[in-house]
């Protein structure tokens, strides 16, 4: 079974680079939001190249960009250490 379409599984790897470098790159509790903001960045201006009917686990890359922005938001204003 195939859990993407297109080129969703690029697009999913650059944006897990893109947040787990956030989160280890020594910027405290903000970090990780840091690095969801670049994956939001990066999934809207690779939106073209990866196509429409790009996905990864039946989510159409075209709305990862306004997801990842609502994650990095709750990671922002989360009560961290």
């Amino acid at each position: 079974m195939i859990w993407w379409r297109g080129k969703g599984l690029v697009m999913g790897l650059i944006v897990a680079i893109l947040v787990v470098g956030g989160g280890g790159a020594h910027l405290g509790k903000y970090g990780v939001a840091i690095g969801l903001v670049a994956a939001a960045v990066a999934s809207f201006a690779l939106k073209e190249w990866a196509g429409e009917e790009s996905s990864l686990y039946s989510i159409p890359v075209r709305f990862w960009p306004w997801g990842l922005v609502v994650l990095a938001a709750l990671a922002f204003i989360s009560p961290g250490a």
